[in-house]
């Protein structure tokens, strides 16, 4: 009867995305806790981004992950240390800045988690993102497209191990 009681806990809790079940041999559960911490740290990874904190986005980041940018499958950047996560950042601010933007919005959405049998957690999801630049009455959108994650449990909680951005339009001309 408990064997019966079990299952049927679990399963209600797989169902209502609590839990999700392995994702092949030797992965283990996610469980609710992980699965809430992973979603703070991508609403945290917008956050911070949108809120110009450029040392508190870094920090969402191992020291030695990886963050790629690809537009319609041609590879644009990629930055593969804190260091070059800052200045990559603080440049993109600095020169956006001169363009006159105002604001950005990165929105995150639809995130399907992957438990892997080495701990770490894979996912996609979905994002837009605006930008507001002075003189525009309303954002835009800039771009959409999936981001292709990979987080690991550090002492001091989940990180992304890997952000593989992979935008759905061509890359924008230069500017004249």
């Amino acid at each position: 009867m408990r064997n019966v009681v079990a299952r049927s806990v679990l399963a209600f809790l797989v169902v209502f995305g609590l839990v999700l079940p392995t994702s092949g041999a030797g992965a283990a559960e996610l469980t609710a806790a992980d699965r809430f911490a992973l979603l703070d740290l991508l609403s945290r990874y917008s956050h911070r981004w949108d809120g110009r904190d450029e040392k508190g986005w870094v920090d969402l980041f191992t020291e030695d992950a990886v963050i790629k940018a690809a537009f319609r499958d041609q590879p644009v950047w990629s930055y593969g240390s804190n260091a070059e996560r800052l200045n990559f950042i603080q440049t993109f601010y600095a020169t956006e800045g001169k363009n006159g933007l105002l604001q950005s919005r990165h929105f995150q959405t639809n995130t399907l988690f992957s438990p892997q049998a080495d701990g770490s957690v894979r996912a996609d999801t979905m994002f837009a993102v605006t930008f507001q630049y002075k003189g525009e009455p309303a954002p835009r959108f800039s771009n959409t497209g999936i981001y292709r994650d990979r987080f690991v449990r550090t002492k001091s909680g989940w990180k992304f191990a890997l952000r593989d951005i992979l935008v759905d339009q061509e890359l924008p001309a230069p500017a004249k």
